[in-house]
């Protein structure tokens, strides 16, 4: 392949817009559509075709009926990448399945019928090629071919078309060990090149003018056989990526390894009940009372009736004792969160009038009656009195290990997802929900919630499953599991 500094190297080339493609269906052959608009340009070697991905995925059929846009993007995500935050809500960049990294992973609903939204290409690898082969077959010439789509870039503002399939034309100029103008040798220049006629030929066809085609002339040295490597080659792997997290996902994942691997908090029980906890640090400091934070949370926690809590234990202990006991685990959980420093507020909706009588004994806490209508709909009226210009978390109110140190951690790192959650220990139910100021909150608690809080967009935060934030209680092992990290007005009850 010639080098820029060389005479062969061209000076021009031509892009021209193809005209009469017309819509594309699922089934049609986009070869021929194709063909007959090229044909009148009279092809010659050397010719590239750059074919918009989307007429490629309605000929394969890759529309999908999608009522939630965010589930058919959850389908073609291997990897999220990254997630910002604006006005309009959230933009997630991801791997998808083809291993491109893009916005939405390339799930668009724009130029498709309503109610639908349209895939990319299964491989537009296997794509390119398939036009290719059709195409010299029928022509006789050296024709290759490029896939595009649109995607974003991490340090530029606005949107470029990418070559993310490609067949017969070399999609990669490597120019090291070649030397510049003065005769110095380059040392990492790798020319793009098939992102560079993807690029060009979007200036031709645009995205709403029905031209979704563009013939590249001119270019012929870049035209080979059709086992040049695809597009996919200019792919960067995870482990060859310099910045394969966003900084907000990278900060997290650095901090949730160093608490899994580091951390040991440990709650120390004072035996009068209502005397609070201490925060064991790994060096052994000793953490009392409440610091001042900016970044102050309020706290929901929904509180069930004790008469008719924590039922499946029981077979195991009496009526009048499972009461006691259903009142003191959220007691106990109330306390906890209400020491923790990043918890300006707590909010404890309930229709219990003994555990809303002591509960309003302990600082930072405030009472709100509970209309008998479920969890969501408790959960719903306390964070309708918070509103949404605050950030917000539901805590539920069974977790007698809690320690005030392991929701402060979990509310520092929930600072880096616009919606996050904390699973339980059996990753099946949802201890933990957050939002960040101006971030919709939609409880999704109940039968398999963890699923549901991921389904929903939010971002897991992986906390060691020892630390009592994630370990609820439901049976009798539960708590005797817990035994050495439980509250005292649930040790006191479990041992009356």
């Amino acid at each position: 392949m010639a080098a820029a500094g060389d005479p062969a190297h061209p000076v021009r080339f031509e892009v021209v817009a193809l005209d009469g493609i017309g819509e594309v269906r699922p089934g049609d052959a986009l070869a021929d559509m194709l063909l007959a608009a090229y044909a009148p340009h009279a092809p010659a070697d050397g010719d590239i075709l750059v074919v918009t991905s989307k007429i490629v995925s309605k000929a394969e059929g890759r529309m999908l009926e999608a009522a939630d846009r965010e589930a058919a993007i959850d389908a073609e995500t291997a990897r999220e990448v990254a997630r910002v935050d604006h006005s309009g809500g959230s933009t997630r960049i991801v791997e998808n399945r083809q291993g491109l990294v893009l916005a939405a992973a390339g799930v668009d609903a724009s130029n498709v019928e309503e109610g639908h939204v349209l895939l990319l290409p299964e491989d537009p690898d296997a794509s390119a090629l398939a036009l290719a082969a059709a195409l010299r077959e029928a022509t006789g010439r050296r024709i290759g071919v490029i896939v595009s789509d649109t995607l974003g870039r991490a340090w530029r503002v606005g949107q470029t078309d990418h070559a993310i399939g490609a067949a017969g034309v070399r999609v990669a100029a490597d120019l090291r060990g070649t030397t510049d103008m003065q005769g110095r040798v380059l040392e990492a220049t790798i020319a793009a090149v098939g992102d560079e006629l993807a690029a060009a030929a979007d200036l031709v066809k645009g995205k709403a003018s029905g031209r979704p085609a563009a013939l590249v002339r001119g270019l012929a040295h870049l035209v080979g056989e059709l086992d040049e490597p695809g597009a996919r080659s200019l792919q960067r792997s995870a482990a060859q990526d310099l910045f394969h997290l966003g900084a907000r996902e990278a900060w997290r994942l650095g901090y949730e390894t160093a608490l899994s691997t580091a951390a040991r908090l440990e709650r120390t029980p004072r035996r009068s009940a209502g005397s609070g906890w201490a925060a064991i640090g790994p060096n052994g400091d000793r953490f009392l009372g409440r610091a001042p934070t900016p970044d102050a949370w309020h706290l929901v926690i929904p509180v069930k009736p004790a008469a008719t809590a924590k039922s499946r234990l029981a077979e195991a202990i009496a009526p009048e004792r499972r009461e006691a006991l259903a009142r003191a685990i959220a007691l106990d959980t109330i306390e906890a969160a209400a020491m923790a420093p990043w918890a300006s507020r707590v909010l404890v909706v309930t229709a219990d009038a003994e555990t809303a009588r002591a509960a309003r004994e302990l600082p930072q806490v405030e009472i709100l009656d509970d209309t008998g209508d479920g969890l969501d709909a408790a959960i719903r009226l306390g964070l309708a009195a918070i509103g949404t210009d605050r950030h917000r978390a539901v805590l539920l109110g069974d977790l007698p290990g809690l320690a005030p140190g392991e929701l402060e951690h979990a509310l520092l790192i929930a600072t880096t997802a616009s919606r996050a959650f904390v699973p339980d220990a059996d990753e099946t139910g949802t201890v933990l929900a957050t939002a960040m100021a101006g971030a919709v909150l939609e409880p999704c608690f109940g039968a398999d919630s963890a699923a549901r809080h991921r389904g929903a967009g939010f971002i897991q935060l992986h906390l060691p499953p020892r630390w009592g934030l994630r370990r609820d209680v439901d049976e009798p092992a539960h708590l005797e599991s817990l035994r050495d990290r439980l509250g005292p007005r649930t040790l006191a009850a479990l041992d009356a």
